[in-house]
């Protein structure tokens, strides 16, 4: 009789999904390989065995880091040293929106100065926000309250103090992701896969080297949609002079009149023309599909 399980980690075609708090070995089916299914961590799927026979749907998925069906994105951003990287930060909201993941934003270092005052300008814009220190334990409980019953995964550039807030909630992930790695064989310094742990009653993934998405991978290839993943131009959408204005250098713009009035951020509608740049214009063969 076939069960259902999610897959918490995969390795060379060997998968180990968790069912009713057990894990089991298993391998994908022939025929997810002849249909080009691919097999990702925290997928939902049905299995018999040994065997894993079908992939449930996603509600999304994201091709670097593979990991499926995440609920929350906790976007690490150090307040100072290193000053955060606003383009970045922008980017990995849009994207965790155009993927259906909601996005919190982590402030840490609140033991440094906010030079460029990213806390008040995020908060304002709507998104959620908690400030904490990695070092300290700051609001680590707050943050570890947020988590509960939800698959998260963390992303951060390097030096933000991801790992230091990651150990500081879940003190046990490096040592089974030690045992992990030692019961699969892998090398001590080899780029890990993504793995999922159980935490505060969901899933905790473990995702090295996650700092920066693309849009073309992730599904967001259509310029036109930027502007709706920016919450703080929605009052503003309808009010253009063009109906399909593209908030650049078209006249009458009701955005970059409300950036002009000090609105919107001027950072966050900069990071958007840079974005309207890097995606481009949609090619006949993307309409196509």
């Amino acid at each position: 009789m076939s069960k259902q399980g999610i897959v918490v980690r995969g390795l060379g075609g060997l998968y180990e999904v968790l069912c009713d708090g057990v894990v089991y070995e298993c391998r994908g089916r022939g025929g997810l390989k002849r249909d080009r299914n691919i097999l990702y961590v925290g997928d939902f799927v049905e299995f018999e065995g040994e065997a894993i026979e079908k992939i449930l749907p996603r509600r999304n998925v994201l091709p670097r880091p593979p990991v499926a069906n995440l609920d929350t994105l906790f976007i690490v951003v150090a307040l100072s040293d290193p000053l955060p990287n606003l383009y970045t930060l922008d980017k990995l909201t849009v994207i965790a929106e155009h993927c259906g993941i909601s996005p919190v934003l982590v402030f840490n270092k609140t033991d440094l100065q906010d030079p460029l005052g990213v806390a008040e300008t995020y908060s304002s814009v709507g998104y959620p926000t908690v400030s904490v220190c990695a070092r300290t334990g700051e609001n680590a409980e707050l943050l570890r309250r947020m988590m509960e019953g939800k698959t998260c995964a963390f992303a951060g550039l390097s030096g933000v103090g991801k790992s230091t807030l990651v150990n500081t909630l879940a003190p046990d992930l490096l040592r089974q992701t030690g045992e992990v790695s030692r019961k699969l064989q892998r090398g001590r310094h080899t780029t890990r896969a993504v793995e999922l742990f159980p935490f505060e009653g969901g899933l905790l993934a473990d995702t090295p080297g996650f700092s920066e998405l693309e849009f073309a991978p992730c599904g967001l290839l259509d310029r036109s949609l930027l502007a709706d993943y920016f919450p703080e131009f929605a009052p503003y959408l309808g009010d253009c002079f063009f109906r399909d204005c593209a908030h650049g250098k078209e006249k009458s713009c009701a955005v970059r009149a409300a950036v002009e009035e000090g609105k919107i951020p001027r950072s966050r509608y900069e990071s958007y023309l840079r974005m309207y740049e890097e995606i481009g214009p949609l090619r006949p063969w993307e309409v196509a599909k």
